[in-house]
């Protein structure tokens, strides 16, 4: 009897890698590009699949079982629902025959909130024979050889060079093909030489690593050729560093890499990125404009910087590391306007996004105030936002943050966080979504994903994608083009534009 195997996607949501359908991580790729490296090609179920077909029984006839999945921050989901604590255990006791291997966020602990400290998962090595704290492929790629490799491995680039490219076939297998985004990596870790209070980068990734601009455009080739459209350049802590040197960022890496992916790739739909320092941009402004007009001569309408704030309390800044100025965000903010705020089919190029993170060291009452008075200020200033995400931390192990919990308590004031969200939804991003999708823009390519009643909401695949409403009957799936005719708080309406127009 042939032998089989199957990778099951947990989907992951970690703080610069995002694998939430239509997204794939780029772990999920790798990990069945080991196994095509070595002749065999895995079957590959998401968890949702695994849900809603009733997949269980079926897990023991294999002879391997990966699981990726988890997430280590907070969020909320529409393409997906990432793996819960209990699916683990239910995927174990379901398949006690495979060798089972399990990789993602659940190794450093386990919450299903932010506010909260992340609780230790001991029983996984109850549950799996193999749970990978390293680097996935480099541990299965040793052991697909026949050696014994440490579950601590630390990451081959030479093997990601190898398996990556190899990887792209299986996006074929993702339900959502061929709609899918394809998370790109750039880097591992961060590029800073001390971390945030919160951050878990450099305890899964020990220290900061960029990856050639050949290994990516490798890649994305053979994606582009196995039906990828859709590219977001997401693994990686800040874009405007990738390629930098001790003079600061090198616009021409960026020009190379994004250069490059036009060359290497046909029919691309969707080019975004993710994660950037406003520090970076703040601090050497000459060379950020630079990196910022390569990325947007070569991207795609649309397309967000996402800015960790985290806080604009000085001291809630200073007191978890976060490396910045409340003057210098907004001069990053304003920077980005500057550039990526040209308007092209009808949105801007490239705007900002802003998190803001509750639950650090030194929050007062003072910090609610602050933080809204500053993006008050931005908006006061004329300047643009595509999206404020506020969130609560997770507090994982082994971090400055959980290291401060254990002496002093951290609490988060329910009810100043729920007034804080209220007055930024009511005060600033009602006011924001309306200077950024103006009434009668069109939106070509949305996509119909759900219903409630006779409303239904769609969304652009890129990166974070603004929700629409329509009322209108479509179908699920499918890809209609709407007019902008009103706006909420975090959504916007819209009604169809008939195809004769």
């Amino acid at each position: 009897m042939k032998k089989k195997f199957v990778i099951i996607d947990g989907y992951v949501d970690e703080p610069a890698q995002f694998g939430v359908p239509p997204y794939i991580s780029p772990d999920i790729r790798y990990a069945w590009g080991c196994y095509a490296h070595y002749g065999v090609f895995p079957d590959y179920f998401t968890i949702d699949q695994v849900r809603k077909l009733d997949l269980w029984n079926s897990l023991n006839s294999y002879y391997h079982l990966i699981l990726i999945g988890g997430v280590s921050v907070p969020g909320k989901y529409i393409g997906g629902n990432p793996l819960k604590f209990r699916e683990i255990r239910m995927i174990s006791d379901a398949a006690p025959n495979p060798l089972k291997i399990y990789h993602g966020p659940y190794t450093m602990g386990y919450t299903a909130s932010g506010g909260k400290v992340a609780r230790e998962l001991t029983g996984l090595k109850d549950m799996f024979d193999y749970v990978v704290t390293g680097n996935i492929e480099t541990f299965l790629f040793h052991l697909l050889k026949g050696e014994l490799p440490s579950e601590g491995i630390r990451r081959d680039p030479g093997i990601q060079s190898i398996v990556a490219p190899k990887g792209a076939q299986m996006i074929k297998l993702h339900p959502g093909y061929p709609t899918v985004m394809n998370e790109i990596e750039l880097s591992t870790g961060c590029e800073r030489e001390t971390h945030c209070s919160f951050c878990t980068e450099p305890l899964v990734h020990h220290g900061y690593w960029e990856r050639p601009v050949d290994d990516c455009l490798n890649e994305m080739e053979a994606l582009s050729e196995a039906g990828g459209k859709y590219f977001r350049l997401g693994r990686v802590a800040n874009i405007i560093s990738y390629g930098a040197d001790k003079n600061g960022p090198n616009p021409q890496k960026i020009e190379e890499l994004y250069r490059g992916i036009h060359e290497r790739t046909t029919g691309l739909k969707v080019l975004h990125t993710d994660n950037a320092n406003p520090a970076t941009i703040y601090k050497h402004p000459g060379k950020s404009r630079e990196v910022l007009k390569a990325i947007c001569r070569y991207n795609t309408p649309g397309d967000i910087l996402s800015l960790g704030v985290e806080s604009f309390d000085p001291e809630v800044i200073i007191k978890n590391n976060l490396g910045t100025d409340p003057e210098d965000i907004v001069e990053a903010v304003r920077i980005i306007n500057e550039i990526g705020g040209k308007r092209v089919e009808g949105v801007p190029k490239l705007l900002p996004g802003i998190n803001i993170l509750f639950g650090l060291i030194g929050e007062t009452n003072d910090t609610y105030s602050i933080n809204l008075e500053y993006l008050k200020t931005i908006l006061e200033d004329g300047l643009l936002l595509r999206r404020i995400n506020i969130r609560q931390a997770m507090i994982f192990h082994n971090t400055p943050l959980y290291n401060y919990s254990l002496s002093k308590k951290i609490k988060i004031k329910k009810k100043a966080y729920k007034r804080f969200k209220e007055n930024v939804r009511n005060e600033v991003d009602h006011q924001m979504l309306k200077r950024v999708f103006p009434v009668g823009t069109i939106l070509k390519e949305v996509k119909i994903e759900y219903n409630r009643g006779n409303v239904y909401f769609g969304r652009q695949l890129g990166t974070y994608p603004i929700l629409i409403g329509i009322r209108e009957q479509l179908e699920k799936g499918s890809f209609v083009k709407i007019r902008i005719i009103d706006h909420g708080y975090r959504s916007i309406t819209g009604e169809l534009i008939k195809i004769r127009e």
